[in-house]
């Protein structure tokens, strides 16, 4: 029979993996809102409004450094940092890879999960490089458990007991990422464009020029109309199969919304916001570079499935 303390552990995993489907639902909108920022130009020109509106059009790939911070209700603190590639040139199979960290604050089971991920598909691939806690009798249970997984590509399934918690950020990462009209034909590009052009889509409430990460860049701080939203992510998932809908999205709403455009390349550079969920607030960074460029990802060539690793 399982200890209590070791129920224990496995309530705080299963936390894990609700508070980031909790970010996931609170910044879904968060997609729809880069695919808003891809159609504006500077508050003046008309000809870098038409500009940077085809360039991003052209996005097959990019690499996205993210930052995510939800602070619950009950005092806790989640936290979630990856910094993926994602090649979005089909419109059926996302292709990712990259690393992630995941980690919960409070004051019975902290935990901290880290490693490197890979999505081809419907295949995902985790390798953990820490599986810890700051509390040590926490982490006398996870020792055995980090020596057994740590360093090997596990595929992940939706029934592992730890292989599983991959399972969040990879869907996370996977759908907040810029929304992929590269791989939309002409009607439908028509279809989503006039949706993002709808004037009571969003509201450019300041605009400025700025220098950031080693570019002139414009910075904007926008508001947009929820509803509105919805339409573009409805007609956005049924083009692009790996762009999902959010769930029940009720509680969730975003307070503040700023993002950069560099001004040569016309795409975008950062992205920043805050809100609230329905477990507490919230908050991200975004930073985008390596549009475009094409890096391999591949599939794992030795992995396991994970009780083959714990028995």
């Amino acid at each position: 029979m399982a200890s209590p303390r070791k129920k224990s552990i496995v309530s705080e995993m299963k936390k894990i993996s609700k508070k980031n489907k909790t970010i996931i639902g609170a910044i879904v909108v968060f997609v729809v809102l880069i695919g808003l920022v891809m159609i504006f130009g500077t508050p003046s020109a008309e000809t870098v409004f038409k500009d940077m509106n085809e360039k991003m059009l052209q996005t097959k790939s990019v690499t996205v450094d993210q930052t995510m911070t939800l602070n619950d209700n009950d005092g806790s603190t989640s936290k979630a940092n990856a910094k993926m590639y994602m090649d979005m040139k089909s419109a059926t199979k996302l292709l990712s890879k990259g690393n992630f960290t995941m980690s919960i604050t409070n004051s019975t089971n902290p935990l901290t999960v880290s490693g490197d991920l890979v999505k081809i598909g419907d295949g995902e691939y985790v390798k953990f490089s820490e599986i810890s806690s700051t509390d040590y009798s926490v982490e006398s249970s996870f020792g055995p458990i980090e020596a057994k997984l740590k360093g090997s590509w596990i595929k992940v399934r939706d029934n592992d007991k730890y292989a599983s918690m991959a399972k969040s950020p990879l869907k996370f990462f996977s759908t907040i990422l810029p929304t992929p009209f590269a791989n939309l034909d002409a009607a439908q590009r028509k279809d989503v464009l006039g949706l993002l052009r709808d004037k009571s889509l969003y509201t450019i409430e300041e605009s400025s020029k700025v220098e950031i990460l080693g570019v002139s860049a414009y910075k904007y701080a926008l508001k947009y109309n929820k509803d509105q939203y919805k339409k573009v992510a409805k007609a956005i998932s049924g083009y692009v199969n790996y762009f999902k809908e959010g769930e029940d999205d009720s509680g969730n709403e975003i307070k503040s919304l700023t993002v950069w455009v560099d001004i040569n390349t016309k795409q975008i550079v950062k992205i920043e916001f805050e809100g609230t969920s329905r477990d507490g607030s919230i908050a991200g960074t975004y930073d985008f570079t390596g549009y475009n460029q094409n890096i391999s990802v591949e599939k794992p060539s030795d992995y396991y499935i994970e009780s083959e690793l714990m028995n």
